[in-house]
C-alpha cells in the first residue's frame, strides 16, 4: 500500500520508484475499508448540534451534479474562461477556493489579455459558480465595481456622484458551510467625506471593509468607518467610544446565513511606561448580525481579554471559522514566541455591549500531544505553539499543532513575481546574501482532528525523525511596507514578513484533507508537497492517501492543459471539504514550458473515493 507503512518500509532501504508508487496509489485507494456516510439524497452530510440551524437538504438539486463530480475531477475554472465582465480576457492564476454543503464554489483570481496585451494591471476580484445549478461563473465584486453604501464621493469639478471603486480584493473568499452567503474583503480609495467631529475639519476615510454577498447583490458587512457618528455600529466594541477598525487581517467567516466573523486590529492611547500617553496596536475577533440593519459588532476575544486559566491577556488573535452559530479561533500570549494560549470555541450570541463570552478551550499550549488513536505521546509531549487556520464544520475542528524543541532551518528567498514594493522591501531587509531570510521551523508537528461533542483529539498526520511528512507549514511573504500608503495590494495593512500557514479541511462524517511535504528517502523520487485525505469513521482514523501531488500528469485532471503537463504546486483552504464535496487549486507546467492553471472539484461519499489524478 502507498501510505504511510510503506513509505517508512522504503526508508528502511527498499527502492521505490514513480511507477511503485502510482500502482500503488490505486491499490491504496482500493483498500481502505469503506466509511458509512451520510450523502446527499440522505441528509446533509454537516454535523448540526443541538439548535443550530440546518442545511437544507441537497438532494433534489444536487443529484446529478455530484453524478457527475463522483469519481472524476470536474473543472470549476481554469485558463481557457473569461470573467463575465471582462470577456477580451482570460484567468491565470487562482486563490484556493471554499465550498459550501451544497456545491457552491467561491474564488479569488486574477484575468490578462493573451499574450498580456494591453499592458496595465490584471483583472482581479472574486467569482462564484454553483455546481448543482450552473457552471456559469458569476462575479462577486471586481476591481470595475463601486463600493456599495456608504460611498458618498462625488466628482470634484461637476459635483456628480462618483463613488469610490474597489481596487482589490485581498485575500481569500469564503463561503457559509449553510448557505449562500459569502464573505471577502475589499480595499479602495476613501468612500466617504464627512466633517470630524472633533476637529471639524473635512475628513475621508472607508478604505478597506468586509463586504457579503447572497446571491447578488454586494453589501457592506463592516468598514473602518466607525468613528463616523453616522455609523458608529462599525466602531470596535470595547474600546474607547468611537474606535475604528484600522484593518481586518485574513479572511472573514460566517455562518447561519447572517453572520459574518472577522479578526479587526485598532489603535487606542496608552500609558507606555517610560514614554507617556502613546498609541498602541490592538487586536481581537468579533462578529456581526448581517441580517439587522445598523447592528453593533460584538466582542468575542481582545487584546485585553484574558487567556482561560491564565493571568495574561491574549497578545495575539488569528481570523477565526464560524459554522452553526459558533465561531473557532486561535489565541496566544505572543505570536512569535508563545507560551500561553491555545484555541477555542464561543457561541455568537448578542450579548450586553463590550462583554466577552466564556471561551472553552479546544487544545491549549501544555496540553498532551495525542496519537492516532487519541492517547497521550508515550514520551509526555505537550503542545508548544498552534496555527491560525482552523477548519470547522460546527463539530469538528482540523488544526495544525507543533510540540518539542527540535528545529530545523530554511531557507526563504524573496519572491520575484508579486507587489513591486513589497519585492523591494524583502530585498532591503533579508538579512543574507541573495535575499535570504533563514527560519526554524518544528521538527514535530501535526495535523489534528478534535471533536467538540466528545473532546477527543486524534493525531492525523506528524512529521518527525523517520516519519512519512517532513512539513506541513508553506511560507509567503506579505504585508504593506512602510510609505505605501493605501495603494492597491493584496497585504493585510500590517508590516511585511515572512508568514507560514497549514493547510487542512474538515467534513466530520468523512474525514480531513490537508497539505503536506514528504521525507526525502534515499533513491526515491519524493513529491515535493501534495494534497493528503484520512477517512474518518465511528471515531477512528484510517491510513493516509494521497489524492493529487507535485509531479503528477494532468491530462486526466485537466484534458485542456498543454500535452505532457505535470502538476506543479497544489493548494486547499480551510473550507475546501464539505458535505462531501473537496475543491483545490492546482498549476502545471510542460517541458516546453507552457504555464497552466485551475480550481477542481469532485464529490465523494468516503475518501477513498477521491478520483487518482494518475
Amino acid at each position: 500500500m502507498f501510505t504511510l507503512s510503506s513509505w517508512n518500509g522504503a526508508r528502511t532501504g527498499m527502492p521505490v520508484g514513480r511507477g511503485l508508487a502510482r500502482r500503488t496509489l490505486y491499490v491504496a485507494i482500493a483498500s481502505i475499508g469503506a466509511i458509512l456516510l451520510v450523502t446527499c439524497g440522505g441528509g446533509s452530510g454537516i454535523n448540526i448540534p443541538p439548535g443550530a440551524t440546518v442545511p437544507p437538504s441537497t438532494a433534489s438539486g444536487c443529484a446529478s451534479a455530484i453524478n457527475s463530480a463522483t469519481g472524476k475531477w470536474v473543472t470549476v475554472v481554469n485558463n481557457t474562461y473569461t470573467p463575465p465582465d471582462a470577456t477580451d480576457k482570460h484567468f491565470f492564476s487562482y486563490n484556493q477556493p471554499s465550498v459550501n454543503s451544497n456545491g457552491e464554489v467561491v474564488f479569488r483570481a486574477r484575468a490578462k489579455a493573451a499574450g498580456g496585451a494591453g499592458g496595465g494591471e490584471p483583472h482581479r476580484g472574486v467569482w462564484a459558480v454553483d455546481l448543482c445549478t450552473s457552471p456559469a461563473l458569476q462575479t462577486v465584486v471586481d476591481t470595475t465595481m463601486p463600493v456599495p453604501a456608504p460611498n458618498n464621493q462625488v466628482d470634484p469639478v461637476t459635483g456628480a456622484p462618483a463613488p469610490a471603486v474597489f481596487n482589490e480584493t485581498p485575500s481569500i473568499p469564503r463561503i457559509d458551510i449553510s448557505s449562500p452567503l459569502i464573505a471577502t474583503r475589499g480595499n479602495s480609495p476613501p468612500v466617504w467625506t464627512y466633517v470630524d467631529p472633533a476637529t471639524g475639519t473635512e475628513t475621508r476615510g472607508g478604505t478597506t471593509g468586509i463586504f457579503t454577498w447572497m446571491n447578488g447583490p454586494l453589501t457592506t458587512g463592516v468598514d473602518t468607518l466607525g468613528n463616523v457618528p453616522n455609523f458608529s455600529y462599525f466602531q470596535v466594541p470595547g474600546a474607547p467610544s468611537g474606535t475604528k477598525f484600522d484593518v481586518f487581517p485574513g479572511s472573514p467567516t460566517m455562518s447561519s446565513g447572517k453572520y459574518i466573523a472577522f479578526k479587526g486590529n485598532f489603535t487606542v492611547e496608552e500609558i507606555v511606561a517610560g514614554s507617556g500617553v502613546q498609541p498602541v496596536g490592538k487586536t481581537g475577533v468579533y462578529f456581526r448580525d448581517i441580517s439587522v440593519p445598523s447592528s453593533r459588532v460584538i466582542l468575542i476575544a481582545d487584546s485585553n481579554t484574558m487567556i482561560p486559566g491564565q493571568t495574561v491577556p491574549f497578545g495575539s488573535t488569528a481570523p477565526p471559522s464560524a459554522a452553526a452559530g459558533k465561531i473557532v479561533f486561535t489565541g496566544l500570549d505572543n505570536e512569535n514566541n508563545p507560551t500561553k494560549g491555545g484555541i477555542y470555541v464561543a457561541p455568537m450570541v448578542e450579548r450586553p455591549p463590550f462583554t466577552a463570552p466564556s471561551l472553552t478551550a479546544i487544545a491549549q499550549i501544555g496540553d498532551p500531544v495525542p496519537d492516532r488513536m487519541g492517547v497521550p505521546l508515550a514520551d509526555g509531549s505537550t503542545f508548544t505553539t498552534f496555527g491560525e487556520g482552523l477548519a470547522y464544520d460546527g463539530r469538528y475542528v482540523a488544526f495544525w499543532g507543533a510540540w518539542g524543541a527540535d528545529t530545523r532551518s530554511i531557507d526563504l528567498v524573496c519572491p520575484s513575481d508579486g507587489n513591486k514594493d513589497r519585492i523591494a522591501y524583502c530585498k532591503k531587509t533579508a538579512p543574507l546574501p541573495g535575499f535570504i531570510t533563514r527560519v526554524s521551523v518544528p521538527v514535530n508537528q501535526g495535523i489534528f482532528l478534535h471533536d467538540t461533542v466528545s473532546g477527543k483529539t486524534l493525531m492525523v498526520a506528524r512529521s518527525g525523525t523517520g516519519e512519512a511528512f517532513e512539513d506541513f507549514l508553506y511560507w509567503v511573504y506579505s504585508g504593506r511596507p512602510p510609505g505605501t500608503g493605501n495603494s492597491p495590494d493584496d497585504s493585510d495593512g500590517e508590516p511585511p514578513r515572512w508568514r507560514s500557514s497549514a493547510f487542512a479541511a474538515v467534513d466530520g462524517t468523512r474525514g480531513v484533507i490537508f497539505k503536506g511535504s514528504r521525507s526525502p528517502i534515499p533513491e526515491v523520487t519524493v513529491p515535493s508537497s501534495g494534497i493528503y485525505a484520512v477517512g474518518y469513521a465511528k471515531g477512528a482514523l484510517s491510513d493516509v492517501v494521497p489524492a493529487i501531488e507535485v509531479g503528477n500528469l494532468v491530462a486526466k485532471l485537466d484534458p485542456n492543459a498543454p500535452a505532457d503537463s505535470t502538476v506543479s504546486s497544489v493548494g486547499i483552504e480551510r473550507e475546501a471539504f464539505r458535505n462531501g464535496w473537496v475543491t483545490m487549486t492546482m498549476s502545471s507546467i510542460n517541458p516546453a514550458g507552457e504555464s497552466w492553471a485551475g480550481i477542481y472539484a469532485t464529490h465523494v461519499s468516503a475518501l477513498n473515493d477521491i478520483p487518482p489524478t494518475e
